[in-house]
């Protein structure tokens, strides 16, 4: 034991140590997290003789779970293969595969993303003759998944009807939504939460088998969970009560997804008996940076008693840049680069640049390009989220599910076979008649409405699909894939079209079937249903290749977990970031100066701080100020900058308080192209019943601000409280 606890200081020892009973440990940024969970689940296994099977260990990304269990084996050796070690999705994923047929599911169930979703609403809007001018399908799918995030049923919404603009019943198109779903023997990411437990719930006895299988649980960033993770993690520790859980609530910021930070805050109110560990030392960073990162976060008032520190050096000061616009900015970002570059100890990837929205790549990439510099965003345009890698995944998931009526739907006609739309709208009425899934459609087409040719290539398709089906079972993985695609005719419609576009869209094509081969040689399980379980569970993080000798460029949020030796945190900006006004509610200024903690703790050596006079944002350039958080980091840890910008320039822009913090006084930049719109007359009034054209009717709760630049508060369907600028926002006033 003295070797398994060499190297810990006391706090990670006795938390470690601490194995039976609930436990709660607060892991401050930095403080050896993922150190204390993997010694933990080593102690559990060499000195209390818990058996590995009976260990779960859950995170929230694959490269997490991946870098746990390489972890756990460099220190118990080959015994770890036996610990369930997985996101919560993958863990739960891997039980409803187990049990689907007890929930009235095949096994070999879709996992549908949020397009896949959007998709199924679209049809139902189709099917039921909707208006979409007035209402857009993705404002109803959207609030379906605020509610399904919720915990809440169609059948839990039906004593309070919901309507929105042109009659749409949300109720109606939420069990709509449900039945087409189970139809077509699909799950969405919700459902991933949600299914195991009602599985759970509905059938005691499995709910025991996992109980005594999962015998001692560890939850990684806990402050992250929702309600059902919250649930589901409760109710499977009930019987032993072995429920370990880590995290830190300075860093919890996916309130905005459904995260609740009460979850880790109340954790001893859950679990009365609880143990509280602190690990607040941390091993990451500058004691310039630790310390500026705790004096922004410690103005937070829903937080846990903790103070983060550091042994390291004090480090070089916070750089603060001053651009005169976005451009400008972009500019001094990449100069700085060239600089550090060319230091023998720094490479490009050791340098990242986070900002609070994608929107903000643009500027940075443009100029990035034009200096030749190297990158790689994360968060953009995703490799499986392309057209015809999309379009290559669909024809797999048929194989593997014919029931899956988006995948069909999606490429009956991809490439084009001569189906036209008519015929494609008749054979989904079809199905709609019969009950029945699109696939068994096909298989009946004689007696649809479908003319002869047509019917003739339908018929050709499902020979395709049925033929492929028959060969899997005793192939090659990768081989089998290389001769379905081709036959396919995604990679021939391509090469007729002989352009550079299409020249891509073959490689990625391609590089999906490479992608499979590289799977049959890492997998323990090679299969078809395993590799697009894989895919459908990827997060962008996961997709970081951190061995690139590029800068990489991704938002604060997608940072989550991630360290580089130099950060660059680009428009620091009131109304940017923080994302919104200080008149605005104080818990969700409370959870920006929480994602400023979280993007200025990612950096080791140096850190520095950006923003602009002015700012392309919303079509046209608009006055800009420093943000708060500037302001809320001592100014012995800041070295102020104004290259490129003059001093009699910068004094017109921003002012000096009287410890020398920056603050804006709003006055005109010189650098401005175009000014403000002049401010419009908005009739707006709190306690008005408003409707938007994707959110339906809510309540206007607060406002701030005036004229266009009005931000109002309100509260729609569902509880949701969304923040818009009334410039924008095209709101029917119902009531005054």
């Amino acid at each position: 034991m003295s070797d398994l606890l060499a190297g810990l200081n006391p706090e990670q020892q006795a938390a470690v140590e601490a194995a039976d009973g609930p436990v709660l440990i607060f892991a401050g940024a930095g403080s050896g997290k993922t150190r204390v969970l993997t010694h933990r689940i080593a102690y559990l296994i060499q000195e209390k003789q818990v058996p590995p099977q009976h260990i779960l260990a859950v995170t929230f990304t694959n490269k997490a779970a991946g870098e746990m269990r390489d972890r756990i084996l460099a220190l118990v050796g080959e015994r770890h293969g036996q610990i369930n070690v997985g996101t919560f999705h993958a863990i739960s994923a891997r039980i409803l595969r187990r049990e689907a047929e007890s929930l009235g599911y095949s096994r070999y169930f879709t996992i549908y993303d949020d397009d896949d979703g959007l998709r199924v609403v679209k049809q139902i809007f189709k099917d039921k003759n909707l208006p979409t001018d007035q209402v857009p399908p993705k404002g109803v799918f959207y609030s379906i998944k605020n509610y399904k995030n919720q915990m809440i049923g169609p059948d839990e919404l039906a004593d309070q009807p919901y309507f929105f603009r042109g009659g749409i019943d949300l109720v109606e198109v939420y069990k709509l939504y449900e039945r087409r779903l189970k139809h077509s023997n699909a799950m969405d990411f919700d459902d991933l939460l949600l299914k195991p437990i009602e599985l759970f719930q509905k059938n005691p006895a499995i709910l025991k088998l996992y109980q005594n299988r999962f015998r001692y649980i560890l939850v990684d960033e806990y402050q992250d969970t929702n309600r059902a993770q919250f649930q589901l993690v409760k109710i499977l520790s009930e019987q032993h009560g072995n429920l370990c859980v880590v995290g830190d609530d300075d860093q919890s910021i996916y309130g905005w997804r459904g995260a609740d930070i009460r979850n880790i805050l109340d954790f001893r109110e859950a679990f009365p008996k609880a143990r509280i560990f602190k690990l607040e030392r941390n091993y990451r960073s500058t004691k310039t940076i630790v310390s500026a990162a705790s004096a922004v976060v410690g103005n937070n008032r829903d937080r846990a008693s903790k103070q983060l520190w550091t042994e390291a050096d004090q480090g070089d000061p916070i750089t603060v840049l001053h651009a005169s616009d976005d451009q400008h900015e972009a500019r001094l970002i990449a100069d700085k680069l060239l600089e550090l570059s060319h230091q023998s100890d720094l490479a490009f990837s050791d340098m990242a640049i986070l900002y609070r929205t994608n929107a903000q790549s643009r500027a940075l990439e443009e100029r990035l390009r034009d200096y030749g510099i190297p990158y790689q965003l994360v968060g953009g345009t995703k490799f499986y989220d392309r057209k015809e890698v999309k379009d290559t995944l669909a024809y797999l998931r048929i194989i593997q599910n014919p029931a899956d009526d988006v995948s069909v739907a999606r490429v009956l006609n991809t490439p084009p076979r001569g189906i036209g739309k008519t015929s494609e709208l008749r054979l989904a009425s079809f199905a709609l008649e019969q009950d029945i899934s699109l696939f068994d459609a096909l298989q009946r087409v004689d007696e649809t409405a479908v003319g002869s040719g047509p019917a003739n290539r339908v018929k050709g398709f499902v020979e395709l699909i049925q033929k492929h089906q028959s060969r899997l079972s005793n192939a090659d993985l990768g081989d089998w894939v290389q001769g379905y695609i081709n036959d396919t005719g995604l990679i021939q419609q391509y090469q007729a079209e002989d352009s550079e576009d299409a020249e891509s869209r073959i490689e990625n094509i391609y590089e999906l079937i490479n992608g499979i081969r590289e799977f049959q040689g890492r997998s323990e399980q090679p299969t078809l249903a395993a590799f697009l379980e894989e895919v459908a569970l990827l997060t962008d993080v996961d997709k970081l290749d951190e061995d690139r000798r590029q800068v990489t460029l991704m938002t604060c949020h997608s940072a989550k977990g991630l360290e580089f030796p130099i950060v660059f945190l680009a428009g620091l900006e009131d109304g940017l970031f923080p994302l919104i006004r200080q008149s605005e509610g104080e818990g969700d200024l409370e959870e920006e100066r929480r994602l400023f903690y979280v993007g200025l703790t990612r950096a080791e050596q140096r850190a520095f701080i950006s923003y602009c006079s002015a700012r392309q944002r919303y079509g046209e350039t608009m006055l800009a100020k420093p943000s708060r958080f500037i302001s809320e980091i001592p100014t012995d840890l800041l070295e102020m900058t104004t290259d490129g910008v003059t001093e009699d320039q910068y004094s017109r822009t921003a002012g000096t308080n009287r410890r020398g913090k920056i603050m804006s006084e709003r006055k005109q930049s010189p650098f401005v192209a175009k000014r403000i719109k002049s401010e419009e007359i908005v009739d707006y009034a709190v306690g008005q019943t408003v409707e938007h054209a994707y959110f339906g009717r809510g309540r206007i709760l607060t406002m701030s601000g005036s004229g266009g630049d009005t931000k109002l508060t309100i509260l729609f369907a569902g509880n949701q409280q969304k923040k818009i600028i009334a410039r924008y926002a095209k709101l029917k006033i119902i009531t005054k």
